[in-house]
């Protein structure tokens, strides 16, 4: 399995889907063009483009990550079609109980990782409730250093991926977000919870939750049993979960959000996973 990912040709999968991650943005800055005698269109009107970037550090991790949404028929708030394109790369590092010629010893890997999205999906609204769900194809990448033959997460992956995003508006007081996420890739799965209380128009703040699982931490975690997983006490865990507070400015087509709280020191089935500090910053406009 191990030769079969690493074949040139997710080498040349790679390239394609950065490539359309770079048409899609391309398509997400163009906007029709419209004669002079003409009333203006509607695009040229309306925010139909979503975008945001970010930053999650950690103690011994750090993630930069990108995306664009687009309505291609109307407004980025009301109910329609959606295109979506994401894509991130960020470095980790971890230890484990590895049995050489020699020994046991207690070895340090570090890894890149970087992945994609492409997904189609759709808004709708349910009087104070707004509900997104896209399904398509994800692309994840964890390049380990030196080789983990006991990690199920190394190497490229693709799959299918599907994701449901609830905003439920509580009016002047606040609002509620619950993100969940699966993909085929490395069995990738997420979940992030908000609960947010407004102290003005425009600024909020609250309560956040994260969950983040992968094949490897059903291992780590003691809920896989299978022959091809393998954990160990001296493993250090991932930061699985996350708990902590979050900022967020927002104004007339745009927003900024700051988080920063504990992460690991949930689970303690198998290895370390002493709490630790984590810190995210993302902004997004829509135009």
């Amino acid at each position: 399995m191990r030769e079969f990912l690493q074949r040139p040709v997710w080498a040349k999968f790679r390239t394609a889907f950065l490539a359309v991650l770079a048409l899609a943005a391309a398509l997400a800055n163009t906007a029709p063009a419209v004669a002079d005698d003409q009333h203006p269109s509607w695009r040229e009107i309306w925010k139909w483009r979503e975008v945001w970037s970010g930053v999650d550090v950690a103690e011994d991790n750090w993630l930069a990550y990108t995306g664009v949404t687009i309505a291609p028929f109307n407004h980025i708030h009301e109910e329609g079609l959606r295109l979506r394109f994401t894509g991130g790369y960020g470095q980790y590092a971890y230890t484990g109980n590895r049995t050489t010629s020699a020994a046991s010893i207690v070895q340090s890997f570090n890894a890149s990782t970087y992945y994609g999205d492409a997904l189609i999906g759709y808004l709708d609204r349910f009087g104070p409730l707004t509900a997104k769900a896209f399904a398509g194809i994800a692309y994840s990448a964890h390049d380990i250093t030196p080789f983990d033959p006991d990690n199920l997460v190394i190497g490229d992956d693709v799959g299918l991926k599907g994701v449901l995003e609830l905003w439920l508006d509580i009016g002047d007081i606040g609002f509620a977000s619950l993100d969940l996420s699966w993909s085929q890739a490395h069995e990738t799965r997420a979940a992030r919870s908000r609960l947010g209380a407004r102290f003005a128009p425009s600024l909020s703040a609250g309560l956040e939750a994260w969950l983040n699982l992968d094949a490897q931490s059903d291992c780590d975690l003691g809920w896989d049993n299978s022959a091809a997983c393998y954990s160990d006490a001296e493993t250090s865990l991932i930061d699985y979960t996350r708990a902590g507070l979050f900022l967020r400015h927002e104004w007339d087509g745009g927003e900024i959000s700051a988080s920063a709280g504990i992460s690991g020191g949930s689970f303690m089935s198998s290895g370390d996973a002493n709490p630790e500090p984590f810190g995210t910053v993302n902004w997004m406009t829509q135009y």
